[in-house]
């Protein structure tokens, strides 16, 4: 065992020269291939990163012209929706007014009617008393007869006209 603690000069200097060898023939033959490998793998990935940040970018930017298109779109809604509330109460207002000019004219129109027809009754009342009075003094006057026979001819009158027309009966 204590031959491998021992250096010998000669071994010593086969390791090395072989060494030396074997790093000049692999420089020579692998390591420049390897190397070059490493190095277009270390470009690739350069360039994939490259890549990727500059698509990031982009699609930051295209995140915020959409964000910003978005808060332009909410925006046009919601004046066009103020926009139709606006129009809704205006178009509400001159339904309103036009209702009411309406009903003013229908109310109008009911109270000139109701107007005419009383005066139309009050015509037809004064004309049937007229009527009634003249009859009344006619039959007074063909007979004349005392007082108590006036009154009672004029109650006799009055029933029998009541009798012919229903509408004219007298409520005491």
């Amino acid at each position: 065992m204590e031959a491998l603690i021992r250096p010998e000069i000669g071994l010593m200097f086969w390791t090395i020269v072989c060494f030396s060898l074997l790093v000049l023939l692999l420089s020579k033959t692998a390591w420049q291939p390897l190397m070059q490998a490493v190095e277009e793998r270390e470009r690739a990935i350069k360039h994939d990163r490259r890549s990727a940040e500059t698509a990031r970018a982009e699609a930051e930017k295209i995140k915020s012209e959409l964000d910003a298109k978005l808060a332009e779109l909410k925006a046009e809604i919601g004046r066009r929706m103020d926009e139709a509330r606006i129009s809704a109460e205006k178009e509400k207002d001159l339904l309103i007014e036009e209702a009411r000019k309406s009903a003013g004219i229908i109310v109008e129109s009911s109270r000139r009617e109701i107007e005419a027809q009383k005066t139309e009754a009050a015509r037809d009342l004064r004309s049937k008393v007229a009527e009634l009075t003249i009859m009344a003094a006619e039959h007074i006057l063909m007979k004349q007869l005392d007082h108590r026979a006036n009154t009672d001819l004029a109650s006799r009158y009055l029933a029998e006209l009541e009798k012919e027309r229903p509408e004219l009966k007298l409520d005491n």
